[in-house]
């Protein structure tokens, strides 16, 4: 991106992503540190401001020697409640360092509250990427961001909210080796695909991909 069209982007960030404020407590819950080393995979990705949308083009190669799970396909939710495919569908949290908006397709812990009851696990659509293979999609989120962790925004201690001001925006992916997961399963409906739970069982094999920062 050229320095003018940085200038130009930024600008835009500052009108246009606007959130919540969040000078304190509560705060997003802390990610588990994986275990192991990351798999070898290729990840490339770009993001900006087209209008009123945050444009995301990513693409991940699986160059390990082993067959991958890619968290990538957030359910989106038809008016009856099933579970739908929609590629723009995201999660959207705040992130380190303060004023930092993550733009995810990935897994979340199971956060452990006495406060709160988990009744259903939510669950994420999974892309099965054998080695060699690659897994590309090129989407819009639309402006403002607005919060969705798939626990909701209140563990116990009141709403989450996005940081404001918005200081800089990036977009992650989530994958990890199939051999460290549950097996998937098939949602009720059956036309969604596989999935698996936003469990520690999951998040504990999961790494991170993430863009640089898009700064407003």
């Amino acid at each position: 991106m050229t320095p003018t069209r940085r200038l130009l982007a930024g600008a835009v960030l500052a009108l246009t992503l606007g959130c919540a404020a969040c000078t304190g407590e509560p705060s997003e819950p802390a990610d588990p540190r994986p275990k192991g080393n990351p798999p070898d995979v290729g990840f490339t990705t770009a993001i900006d401001v087209r209008g009123q949308a945050l444009h995301i083009a990513y693409e991940l190669t699986n160059r390990s020697n082993g067959k991958l799970i890619v968290f990538n396909r957030v359910p989106a939710f038809s008016p009856s409640g099933s579970m739908v495919e929609d590629p723009a569908s995201v999660y959207v949290i705040g992130s380190e360092p303060e004023g930092r908006v993550q733009v995810a397709k990935r897994a979340f812990h199971q956060e452990e509250s006495d406060r709160t009851d988990w009744t259903t696990t939510p669950l994420i659509g999974i892309t099965e990427l054998e080695p060699g293979r690659s897994v590309r999609e090129e989407f819009d989120v639309p402006l403002p961001l607005e919060r969705r962790r798939p626990y909701g925004d209140d563990y116990g201690d009141g709403p989450v909210k996005l940081p404001d001001p918005v200081r800089e925006v990036v977009f992650c992916v989530g994958a990890g080796r199939a051999a460290d997961l549950p097996a998937p399963a098939t949602p009720p409906d059956g036309d969604f695909g596989p999935v698996l739970g936003h469990l520690p069982t999951v998040t504990e094999a999961q790494h991170l991909w993430c863009s640089a920062p898009l700064a407003r």
